[in-house]
């Protein structure tokens, strides 16, 4: 039951149960359901969750508002009286008898239908008359008015007697609560709503919501000459139609408005009844006559009354409606007498509007004196004496106004033409917004230079292209270089360890191409050349280019239009030009980015010495090492655990040595539990590699270090930072960085101290770079490629995908799924065991503690609380596991600890070897102990294990000796050699699923014969539950940035936290 659901719930509930109102229970085991019945006011039926996700459903009104009501807290709690729990188990089928309502309760319901019955049966029928006044709150504004609603009241009959509700809103109360309304001192009505007709039962309620929310905002009845009435009620605006259109089909229903009374009204769109008449006059004046048969306009409702008619104004209509009102107040009748001359005006500016409000007629002798042409504007722009002048022709056929008179062509004919006066007030009035001052010959404004030259050219000139023809002087169209006529071109070739990129632009000085390529740096839009003109850098191959110098700008040398930049660079500059018709590659820099585009086709010849054959994906990746190193490059070999990434490397290493490429040592820095397994596997495969593990004292390493004749020096992260003076003063050639995950922070001591070492060749092996973000694979490249990558900051401001494209030559990832296909298979699942009672209990305090502490904490309060609530999270896992590992004197048992070891004993019974991995070493003791009083024997691998005893212990595992391996997760999760287990068993979740991938791998590797089973024990609807889908979540980035899917990964944020403890869901 979700703890958020509130006592009283809960309490109402256990009632229900109590009172046996759940009437049947019914289980779905395939859809994991349960039905039931429960009987409420109705009877309900409730759908019960049979999962620990606990979304349940029921049919009743409370549900629907709050997910949760006491109808399904009832069934949750009958299940348990019943012996049972909401989640349903395929094994374990339940069911229960079913109850119906008995005959009693039957009899007793029905009969009180029947009083109910009796009861309406006695109802005196009322009627109600609406009465609707248009009431002005403004004398001088009258379409300010607004509708006043008022109800009258009386018995129903054929002639009824009503009398006026003096005060509405103490009869909407009432009504609604239903009692004794009194009329006055004499009369009085009991106030039932089934006393009403459907129809009026409908608009009261209606009428009384909108009284209702006309009380919150304060307003009380309508103030009618300077007194409020109580009577009315406003009628609201968006409601107003939907409201008239009900009260006017009712009988008893009244508008008033002055003289008028309207009995039924129809709502009316379209066309107004207002007309307007323009006619010649015999002294050769027009009268526009205006017939308008609106009797009343309201204004806030837009609507304007005329015969039973409603017409609903546009809200354009509304606005020359209204200026129409304020004019025609102004003249005595409606009629206007216009000179010939204002004919153009007239039929350009008002006609126009007025054919939008009603019927225009025109006689015809009136229509043949105007002549309609469409504008056509053409704006002429010229450079004169520093400044920029603009000549602007509004053209009507052969009819031209200009600004400058000079220039205007008027009409030969006895007609005037209709000029679009709004548009041309529109384009002059744009002319003023750009700065242009009117004068004599037009517009004018002082010559503008750089950024407001360029804007004038892009937003400007493109502005008046839209209101008409731009015509511009040579001059100043001179001023513009238009980036499509003078295109970048790009040539790359490369020469040593850099890459040159040569730039030059058609039409540009050499001595200014820099220039240019510091503004596109900058991101500008354009360039101002020495001699005042303006070079556009908006086009897509400037951008492009601009892109490509953003990219590199943290690693190049700019010399007059030729940049260097490392040749690391290289698959990335040509992926970006790619599509550019105006790039130019060299022949050896097209055969570099072929070569690392297809490292398996480059030419690399397997060492004759080396003491394996290698699979063909292994071959690939020594020529893919072999490549990288042709070309002075550094890379991670990232392929999935066991598939021999230590082989590949000794294989390159000796081919190196073959060769006689080798310009000094290897140092292979791995963590200390594998640097003995290095030496094994080298000796192994390439005897011919004289390798030495460097340890013991400082001054037996300093020996061991400084032996001549050495190929391989090998020694741990630890170790390589208390030497680092050492190995600073070492000739090295190769730096081999193992499991590189381990130095995933740049700001550790380690970290620094491999960075300060000058090796030209350097490679990292990891089946994880990334196991919580991306800041880690930033940290191993900036030791294996530095520069690579930009700073810190700019980096974690890149895509993902972008990251992808940048890294792709260098880093190498396969998977046993797709190059192993004789590898068995490795099978996954989650295995849910039961809290005990007593560690329930346990896990329930803490728990609740938990989300009280958590759920009152703000953002800056959870961050400065964040260790001690991951603290107390570990506390929760270490509960799921066996209270016991802090709990002193608890004896309650452990749910996972009983079944872990029922399923050991089941290992044994059927010849199954077993890997145990824990991240708590108090849990494996545990374990430990009762494995041997099962008489299971085990080997124990904790931190503190020596390197040495590890092999010995992997070897002998290998070899058949006892039946379970316990590994600490951390010290045994990476780098063992583990092929003698066919099981591994997680007794508890990692917050990092990278981890618990790299213990599997221990087992899932090349030698294996059988069918890996990895068992995830996860302790049900607990925190472990949550865990497990974060951890889904957890491996979405690395497959992103690693093997191209288009995830991301999701940290350990507070929103997680808070997910897992279940907060604010």
């Amino acid at each position: 039951m979700k703890w958020s659901i509130p006592e009283r719930i809960v309490e109402r509930g256990r009632e229900y149960m109590k009172e046996g109102r759940v009437l049947s229970v019914v289980q779905d085991p395939d859809q994991k359901i349960w039905h039931a019945e429960v009987l409420g006011n109705e009877l309900y039926r409730v759908q019960l969750d049979g999962t620990a996700k606990e979304n349940d459903i029921c049919e009743c009104p409370y549900w629907k508002d709050h997910g949760y009501c006491k109808h399904t807290v009832a069934v949750e709690l009958y299940l348990r009286h019943k012996g049972s729990s909401r989640i349903i188990k395929a094994d374990q089928p339940v069911t229960f008898e079913k109850r119906s309502l008995s005959i009693s309760e039957m009899f007793t319901k029905g009969f009180a239908k029947l009083n109910q019955s009796e009861e309406k049966s006695k109802i005196t029928p009322l009627t109600v008359e609406y009465i609707v006044d248009v009431i002005e709150t403004n004398n001088y504004y009258p379409e300010l008015a607004v509708l006043g609603v008022s109800l009258r009241l009386g018995n129903q009959g054929v002639k009824p007697k009503t009398y006026i509700i003096k005060n509405i809103g103490e009869f909407f109360q009432t009504f609604q609560k239903e009692g004794s309304f009194l009329i006055n001192k004499q009369h009085h009505f009991d106030i039932v709503k089934e006393a009403f007709s459907i129809e009026n039962q409908e608009l009261l309620e209606q009428l009384a919501a909108i009284y209702q929310t006309s009380q919150l905002l304060g307003s009380n009845g309508i103030q009618v000459k300077g007194k409020i009435d109580k009577r009315y009620l406003v009628l609201p605006i968006d409601q107003g139609q939907k409201l008239l259109e009900k009260m006017s089909q009712i009988p008893h229903f009244q508008l008033n408005d002055e003289e008028t009374k309207y009995r039924r009204l129809t709502f009316v769109k379209g066309a107004l009844p207002i007309y307007f008449d323009l006619s010649k006059q015999l002294d050769s004046t027009y009268k526009l006559v205006i017939d308008d048969q609106i009797t009343t306009f309201l204004s806030h409702y837009q609507w304007g009354f005329s015969k039973d008619q409603v017409y609903i104004f546009t809200q354009e209509q509304e606005a020359i409606y209204t200026t129409l009102l304020q004019l025609l107040k102004r003249i005595e009748k409606p009629e206007i007498i216009y000179e010939k001359p204002e004919l153009s005006d007239l039929f350009g500016s008002v006609i126009p509007l007025l054919e939008k409000l009603g019927t225009v007629t025109v006689s015809e002798d009136v229509a043949q004196e105007v002549i309609y042409h469409p504008l056509e504007t053409i704006f002429i722009f010229r450079k004169i004496k520093g400044m920029i002048k603009v000549r602007v022709d509004f053209t009507y056929g052969e009819v031209v106004f200009s600004t400058d008179k000079e220039h205007s062509v008027v009409s030969g004919a006895n007609q005037e033409v209709v000029r679009d006066g709004k548009q041309e007030q529109k384009i002059l009035e744009q002319l003023t917004a750009f700065g242009y001052q009117k004068v004599a010959e037009g517009y004018e404004k002082v010559l503008p230079a750089g950024e407001r030259l360029y804007y004038f050219f892009k937003a400007e000139v493109p502005t008046f292209r839209h209101l008409g023809e731009v015509r511009m002087g040579k001059k100043l169209r001179e001023l513009y270089l238009d980036a499509a006529h003078h295109q970048p071109l790009i040539e790359v070739s490369d020469s040593d360890s850099w890459l040159d990129v040569r730039f030059d632009i058609t039409g540009i000085a050499e001595q200014e191409i820099d220039a240019v390529l510091a503004s596109l740096l900058r991101n500008d839009r354009f360039y101002t050349l020495e001699t005042g003109e303006v070079l556009s850098l908006d086009s897509e191959e400037f951008q492009q280019t601009s892109e490509v110098l953003t990219m590199l700008r943290n690693n190049m040398k700019n010399v007059q239009g030729t940049i260097q930049v490392p040749r690391n660079q290289g698959l990335m500059i040509e992926s970006m030009l790619e599509n550019n018709t105006r790039a130019h590659f060299s022949d050896s820099f097209r055969e570099m980015v072929s070569n690392l585009t297809h490292p398996e086709e480059f030419e690399a010849v397997l060492p004759k010495k080396i003491q394996a054959t290698l699979r063909n994906y292994q071959i690939d990746g020594f020529k893919w090492l072999k490549m990288l190193s042709y070309y002075q490059f550094g890379g991670i070999l990232a392929d999935e655990m066991g598939l021999g990434k230590t082989l590949q490397t000794i294989t390159y290493l000796l081919s190196e040595k073959e060769e006689q490429k080798q310009t000094g040592a290897a140092l292979i820095v791995a963590p200390a539990s594998l640097i003995y397994n290095w030496a094994a596997e080298l000796k192994k495969f390439a005897p011919d590699l004289q390798a030495e593990v460097v340890a013991g004292n400082k001054s037996e390493r300093e020996k061991l270090a400084n032996q001549a004749e050495l190929d391989v020096l090998i020694t741990s992260y630890a170790s390589l930072r208390q030497d680092i003076d050492m190995y600073q003063g070492l000739n090295l050639g190769y730096l081999i960085l193992d499991e590189a995950q381990m130095v995933k922070n740049s700001g550790t001591k380690t970290a620094q101290a491999l960075k300060s070492l000058k090796v030209p060749q350097r490679f990292a092996l990891s089946g994880t770079p990334i196991e919580n973000n991306l800041d880690e694979l930033w940290s191993i490249f900036q030791m294996i490629i530095p520069g690579l990558f930009p700073s810190k900051t700019l980096f974690r401001s890149m895509k993902p995908e972008e990251i992808a494209k940048m890294i792709q030559p260098f880093i190498l990832r396969r998977d046993k799924k797709t190059v192993l296909a004789d590898l068995p298979d490795k099978i996954e699942s989650n295995l849910y065991s039961v809290l005990t009672e007593e560690q329930k209990t346990v896990y329930l305090a803490y728990l609740k503690q938990m989300q009280e502490d958590v759920s009152q904490m703000d953002q800056d309060a959870f961050k400065k609380n964040r260790l001690s609530i991951l603290a107390g999270l570990t506390r929760l896992r270490q509960i799921c596991c066996d209270p016991s590992l802090f709990i002193d004197d608890y004896t309650g048992g452990s749910g996972k600890l009983e079944q872990v070891k029922d399923l050991l004993v089941a290992a044994k019974e059927n010849n199954r070897r077993v890997l145990l991995f824990s991240q708590f070493t108090s849990m494996l003791s545990i374990i430990e102990e009762e494995l041997h009083k099962l008489d299971l024997s085990t080997f124990y691998l904790r931190g503190s294990t020596k390197p040495k005893e590890r092999m010995e212990m992997a070897d002998a595992f290998n070899a058949g000796e006892k039946d379970v391996f316990l590994i600490s997760l951390k010290a045994g999760g990476t780098g063992l050699n583990l092929t003698g287990a066919d099981t591994v068993i997680l007794y508890d979740l990692w917050w990092n699923p990278a981890v618990e991938e790299q213990a599997a791998g221990r087992a899932h590797r090349i030698g294996q014969k059988n069918v890996v089973e990895v068992w995830r024990m996860i302790a049900e609807g607990t925190v472990e539950e949550k865990m497990n889908s974060l951890q889904q979540e957890k491996r979405e980035l690395f497959q992103k940035v690693i093997q191209g899917n288009e995830e991301q990964l999701a940290k350990m944020t507070e929103d997680d936290i808070r997910m897992i403890l279940s907060i604010g869901e």
